[in-house]
């Protein structure tokens, strides 16, 4: 009998990501014999990973049979823990998104938070379980620095938490399934690697800027953390108009207003005593009087947009990346683009390209959708594994 120890993942990794496939096609794409396809095949099939997909007719010669992901192989469900909103996302193994809802977030605290995600994953489980199957993995976004043990978070202001707390440990008691816990701007990096601008380059960072701004560096492919979990934490960056540590109000939301957020943003328009015609109330509103032209509404646009270039134009200096993209609520703004092209141009020795997300607010759930997958299909490529022909 011939052994091939990984014929059975080596089948399964073509389908993952491919349409149906024929023995032959699966011979040539995985250089396995066709003895050892049939057999694999067939092993394939009686676990329940893959299907018949049934033939294709219209060409000359045997009718050949088409094999694919079985639907009930399983699914993944993605949580996009903001400041402001909850986002949940269910998805098969071949990654088709099947099921969206968001709520606003509302609660504050760790355990809170998990409460109200654990009661989102459990109505996308009853929507979905019926016609995919198990619940394989579950890919966890929030606002933090992730520890290296995976399920430590500090710094999540945005969640009403100031010091080290643990998001997961909460959720394994109410959600049954492993849980993978990563940082939102470096998810909204990996999600952009995955279905955005950043499909085919190695080396490039997301600029994510919302009610603060942080930065998710992806090298050769990797995402880059840092000793501590907390690289690309450019809102510490000592740029010029930084607020002293000194003349920090506090470790809150007050803290942020130095930085090139929409706390800042708010801050600078609260500073213009005069304003021409109704005064913006909020950073959406300031933007969109900019968009019509009103002076000083532009005037806040191109130093916020100054701002940012700066903060790109540093991490140049450092991290050299390809590729930046700009992400968040109010990075994405397409008004900023050219400034901040201009002012890293000036200042970048090799000046990368810049473009605004192609995902828009849905690239930190496409990220946890990612890492919730290929944990997910890894697990099956280890079950494949146990159906090798030896």
């Amino acid at each position: 009998m011939v052994s091939v120890e990984p014929s059975g993942r080596a089948v399964l990794a073509a389908l993952l990501d491919s349409a149906p496939m024929t023995r032959p096609e699966l011979a040539r794409r995985t250089g396995l014999s066709r003895p050892t396809i049939s057999e694999v095949v067939r092993r394939l099939v009686d676990s329940g990973l893959i299907v018949d997909a049934g033939v294709r007719r219209g060409r000359p010669g045997r009718v050949p049979t088409y094999y694919r992901l079985a639907p009930t192989a399983g699914y993944v469900v993605a949580v996009d823990v903001g400041g402001d909103n909850l986002r949940v996302a269910a998805a098969d193994m071949s990654g088709t998104l099947c099921y969206e809802q968001q709520q606003p977030t509302m609660a504050t605290g760790a355990n809170r938070v998990a409460v109200k995600v654990a009661r989102m994953i459990a109505a996308a489980t009853e929507a979905v379980a019926d016609r995919l199957g198990p619940l394989r993995r579950v890919g966890v976004s929030a606002p933090g620095a992730v520890h290296a043990d995976g399920r430590t978070m500090s710094a999540a202001h945005n969640l009403g938490e100031e010091g080290p707390f643990d998001l997961v440990t909460p959720l394994e008691a109410r959600v049954d399934a492993p849980i993978v816990l990563e940082n939102n701007v470096n998810l909204a990096a990996l999600g952009e690697r995955w279905r955005g601008h950043a499909r085919d380059v190695a080396t490039f960072a997301f600029l994510a800027v919302g009610a603060g701004i942080g930065m998710g560096l992806v090298h050769n492919g990797e995402l880059v953390r840092g000793a501590h979990g907390a690289a690309g934490e450019v809102a510490y960056l000592p740029l010029p108009g930084s607020v002293p540590p000194e003349q920090r109000a506090g470790r809150g939301r007050e803290q942020l207003a130095d930085e090139a957020g929409a706390y800042g943003v708010l801050a600078a328009l609260d500073a213009r005593r005069s304003w021409p015609g109704k005064r913006p109330s909020s950073v959406e509103e300031l933007f969109a009087q900019a968009a019509t032209g009103v002076p000083a509404a532009r005037e806040l646009v191109e130093a916020e947009a100054r701002q940012l270039g700066l903060t790109i134009a540093s991490a140049c200096a450092v991290f050299d990346p390809e590729l930046v993209v700009l992400g968040g609520g109010i990075g994405r703004n397409p008004l900023l683009l050219p400034t901040v092209r201009d002012v890293v141009n000036g200042y970048a020795p090799f000046p990368p390209r810049i473009e605004t997300s192609a995902l828009g607010e849905a690239a930190s759930l496409t990220g946890a959708l990612y890492i919730a997958l290929r944990a997910a299909r890894a697990e099956l490529l280890e079950v494949a594994g146990s159906s090798d022909v030896g």
